[in-house]
């Protein structure tokens, strides 16, 4: 087991097996998004990489999941004129492009185990995950239009729209009304409830399972998936050679296809 929770601030992370966990680590705020944890996320997303992890699980430390950016203890700078607060502010979202890319293009399969309210840019971070759980006492909560002036960010609108269609996100990004772990359901932002004593668990499960996987067709797939709604079939399909042919043939298709024809499980950790 490797235990990098002293390195970091905001976060923790464990390697164990194979399975990292990132925790998203201020409970006091419901895991509110500082500087810290901006920076933090991806650094320990790469950490978890280099350390061997086949799955990453993101959840939160406490009741919440993330309650958005940290409004409380982040002070305002003045600036001295509407051209010097753009350029403050344009250097500034750098740290929430490094995140969203830093979870999106994780080289390992990612599980969001949604424990507690997810609200602002931690809507964004729970939907940013390959595999999405939550537990049946969270919800969602967009607050950034009717209770800041600000635009969703963290990728949330992107996820959304995707997953939920035009109408309901607007709705929910207008309105700020909360949405349910059984609305969230319905509407096909997570793949399963569960009860809150046992996400942990089934979340670690389905971890084992995906570290036990095919790494590059993980990946390969979360490929297809995101480029989807973007293509039209033609140049979809083409995409789709693209990473087959790097694929047929590797270690682990072989190891894949001499398991199926051996009637035994795939041992692909050991590709």
């Amino acid at each position: 087991m490797t235990d990098t929770a002293s390195r970091y601030e905001a976060v923790t992370l464990t390697v164990t097996d194979g399975i990292a966990q990132l925790t998203l680590n201020r409970p006091s705020t419901l895991n509110a998004l500082n500087d810290a944890m901006f920076r933090e996320i991806p650094m320990a997303i790469t950490e978890a990489s280099q350390a061997g992890a086949r799955a990453l699980l993101i959840t939160g430390a406490g009741k919440g999941f993330c309650s958005g950016a940290d409004l409380v203890g982040r002070p305002f700078a003045a600036p001295t004129t509407e051209a010097q607060r753009e350029l403050n502010n344009r250097i500034g979202f750098e740290r929430v492009i490094s995140l969203v890319r830093g979870i999106n293009e994780a080289p390992m399969p990612v599980v969001c185990a949604i424990n507690g309210v997810a609200a602002g840019g931690g809507v964004g971070i729970a939907l940013a995950g390959d595999v999405i759980l939550m537990a049946r006492s969270a919800r969602f909560v967009l607050t950034f239009v009717p209770k800041l002036g600000l635009v969703p960010d963290v990728g949330a609108t992107w996820y959304l729209t995707r997953l939920a269609g035009r109408a309901r996100t607007m709705a929910a990004s207008l309105l700020g009304d909360a949405i349910s772990a059984e609305e969230a359901e319905r509407w096909g932002l997570v793949a399963r409830l569960y009860d809150d004593a046992s996400l942990q668990s089934e979340a670690m499960a389905i971890c084992r399972r995906l570290a036990d996987g095919p790494q590059r067709a993980v990946v390969g797939t979360r490929q297809l998936v995101d480029a989807a709604p973007q293509m039209p079939i033609g140049s979809h399909i083409l995409l789709e050679r693209d990473i087959q042919v790097k694929l047929v043939g590797s270690p682990e298709h072989v190891e894949g296809t001499l398991a199926f024809r051996e009637k035994r499980p795939a041992r692909f950790a050991k590709s």
